[in-house]
């Protein structure tokens, strides 16, 4: 009896040793790779850095932003909405997107929508809106008061405003800052209130004459921001997701794009 007492005794306790040192090889393993991934991340600092500081010698311009992208070696660079890429030693600069083969996902094309996504959130500035009741959704769209495909695109707004669609009409005059177009577009903002606006808009989209009027207005601050998020044409739209539409389309085609966007974008979220 007493010999099965020792043995167990002797048993607990070489357990509980075991235990003890298993657990202290868990706390050395954890401090390893702790230490490890610090490691590594300053590595990859020291990388990003050293890449920045390469490419604004180079193109005399600082990168807006430089991350490891999905490839092992392979650097996402952005220039605005410009999306690039350099290997890590330097060496390589590769303008082009980058496709997921697995998915058929464009890369790049998602990574500027994100980015121009930020900016259209940071910098819209007092569009004139024509809200929808039932709101689905709302686009952005850049427009030019003497655009024939605005005039067009602006006949489908009642269209879309029934279908749940609001739209946030920015000003986008293509011969620049200055020009006629640009003072008829500060003429329809500074009309008065949102519903004055919208009135002028319409007047102006229909080619009729329209008072003439001045007031401190974004008109400036909205066509700089379609430069800077890619626009080069009218008319241009922007979805929710940052996803940059150019020209013209129907109501119901432009619908069931939205909601495609959409789709994506949840599909994106659950992903995440």
């Amino acid at each position: 009896m007493v010999k099965k007492l020792l043995i167990a005794s002797t048993l607990s306790g070489l357990l509980i040793a075991g235990l003890a040192m298993a657990d202290a090889d868990t706390k050395t393993t954890k401090a390893e790779v702790k230490t490890a991934t610090s490691t590594e991340t300053a590595k990859t600092d020291n990388i990003i850095d050293s890449l920045k500081t390469l490419l604004t010698e180079t193109f005399n311009r600082t990168p807006d932003s430089l991350t490891e992208s999905p490839v092992s070696g392979i650097y996402q660079v952005l220039y605005g909405t410009e999306v690039v890429y350099v290997s890590r030693d330097g060496k390589y600069f590769i303008a082009g997107d980058m496709i997921n083969m697995g998915t058929r996902e464009n890369l790049s094309k998602l990574a500027k929508r994100s980015v121009r996504n930020d900016i259209m959130k940071t910098k819209l500035k007092d569009p004139i809106v024509f809200k929808a009741k039932d709101e689905k959704h709302v686009v952005k769209v850049f427009t030019d008061i003497d655009c024939p495909y605005c005039a067009k695109l602006h006949r489908e707004v009642p269209a879309l405003n029934e279908k749940g669609i609001t739209v946030e009409y920015l000003m986008f005059p293509r011969a620049g800052i200055g020009s006629k177009s640009y003072d008829k577009a500060v003429s329809v903002w500074c009309a008065g209130d949102s519903k004055a606006q919208q009135t002028a808009m319409t007047t102006a989209k229909e080619r009729k004459p329209f008072d003439e009027k001045k007031c401190e207005n974004p008109v400036k601050a909205q066509y700089e921001l379609g430069q800077e998020v890619g626009v080069t044409g009218t008319p241009a739209l922007v979805t929710s997701t940052g996803r940059l539409i150019p020209g013209y389309m129907t109501a119901d085609r432009l619908v069931k794009m939205l909601e495609a966007d959409s789709q994506s974008k949840k599909s994106a979220v659950k992903k995440n």
